[in-house]
């Protein structure tokens, strides 16, 4: 009963604009950090069911956890590192251990990414108007409520229009936020549309889609197109092993080839083909080079929250989930952390055919979510509540470990549903017509 009313309102503090917070000196305790830090204590009080049902996941984000917060206390002493590393940790395993507790089921999963689903598809009328309007109205709602001005005021210039309509933020603090939660989901609506098709569904994959192009952002629309690649992928994974092990060498090799021929590079040919405004992706080839020296020099614990070598016109920002973790933390967390994904996402996909077609599609949804998250983290920050929604998304997919069982329980439930099928089909027979049918 806790952990589902934790998992509700986690969902219900994800919407929650960022005015509504409250500052404990540089800390800002928002509605979504209060309920990771309580699910973190479930977790706690619940250890020996964590440590029954833990696997290398665990292990390996635990490990990265401790390296990240030794990374902060090295570099900004034990007071200043040890509350960034309380904050971090409830973010990450705080949002992985709720999803881990709470989804346990095919249909805990289905409800919770519904929920989501439902919620996005609903804002959308928001998003059209402020699009349109040019008028963050959600924002200042929440203003006038709270009396804090949050958003970044480049947010309400010029640099937030293209195509002469307002980058859309809805309820979130920047249009990538809002764009890439919606991608997160935009797989399970599809898959849930194709399965089981309803107008309802439909809408609601209409909704979510219209809703990330609001944002003009180029981060979810990269996305929908990984999830369409790694869609494919999923659908000849199984027994076709050595022909994707072979199509990747052939495409490792054309990206070394054209490295070897090209002048700029090849994250320089990438970046200017995938955002919306070149200057965007040259700016974030830039922090890819600066960024190198201060990585290579502090390999083990990174440089912590200090500012990283660039020249004085850049600002500090760093547009890339990847890089910022390596230049935060050392090469090893980086590297530690990438595992763990990759790892989660082929562990899954490996299993993916042995599901029941009832649970398959929803496997299928969380691999495209993942692997697409995994991949646009390399252009895109996961800031503000998109970390522990990246880490709820990771943890949200252990029931899928448990295959063989569901596919006893979906079985005996499909068996029975035929079952009954056929007695509604079949005529009332009497007890006369009984008798004849008796040898």
């Amino acid at each position: 009963m806790i952990i589902r009313i934790l998992a509700l309102l986690f969902v219900i503090s994800i919407f929650i604009p960022v005015e509504f917070h409250y500052l404990v000196g540089t800390l800002r305790i928002e509605a979504y950090r209060i309920v990771l830090g309580l699910a973190l204590v479930y977790a706690l009080f619940n250890i020996k069911k964590l440590l029954d049902n833990a696997d290398l996941i665990d292990i390996f984000l635990l490990f990265f956890v401790i390296l990240a917060s030794a990374s902060l206390i090295y570099n900004h002493g034990l007071k200043d590192g040890i509350e960034s590393a309380g904050i971090l940790g409830i973010e990450i395993l705080g949002s992985f251990y709720l999803a881990r507790f709470y989804i346990t089921t095919p249909k805990r999963y289905y409800q919770i990414n519904m929920l989501f689903v439902t919620i996005l598809a609903l804002l959308l009328v928001f998003s059209l108007y402020e699009a349109f309007a040019k008028h963050r109205i959600l924002h200042e709602w929440a203003r006038n409520i709270t009396g804090h001005d949050s958003l970044d005021y480049r947010l309400y210039t010029h640099y937030y229009i293209r195509l002469g309509i307002m980058r859309t933020t809805n309820l979130f603090a920047h249009p990538i936020l809002y764009g890439t939660i919606g991608a997160i989901f935009f797989p399970f609506i599809v898959l849930l549309t194709l399965y089981r098709f309803k107008f309802s569904y439909l809408l609601r994959a209409i909704a979510l889609l219209v809703g990330m192009i609001t944002t003009l952002s180029s981060a979810p629309l990269l996305a929908i197109g990984f999830q369409g690649l790694t869609a494919v992928l999923s659908k000849f994974w199984h027994g076709g092993k050595r022909f994707w092990f072979g199509a990747s060498f052939i495409v490792l090799s054309g990206l070394i080839l054209i490295s070897a021929i090209s002048n700029r590079g090849l994250f320089a040919i990438l970046v200017s083909h995938l955002t919306f405004n070149p200057v965007t992706g040259y700016y974030r080839m830039l922090q890819w080079q600066y960024t190198q020296d201060d990585i290579l020099d502090h390999p083990l614990f990174g440089i912590g929250l200090h500012d990283w070598t660039r020249p004085e016109w850049m600002n500090n920002s760093i547009d890339s989930f990847w890089l910022l973790v390596t230049l935060q933390h050392g090469l090893i967390a980086g590297f530690i952390l990438l595992f763990i994904c990759l790892y989660a996402v082929f562990h899954v996909l490996n299993t993916l055919y042995k599901h029941h077609p009832a649970s398959r599609w929803m496997v299928e949804s969380w691999i495209l979510a993942f692997m697409s998250l995994i991949l646009i983290g390399f252009t895109v920050d996961y800031f503000g509540k998109l970390q522990p929604m990246f880490f709820f998304v990771l943890g949200s997919i252990a029931w899928a470990r448990q295959h063989g069982k569901l596919n006893r329980i979906l079985n005996n439930m499909s068996w029975i549903a035929r079952s009954r099928s056929r007695q509604k089909q079949q005529p009332r027979r009497t007890s006369a017509t009984l008798s004849r049918e008796l040898p």
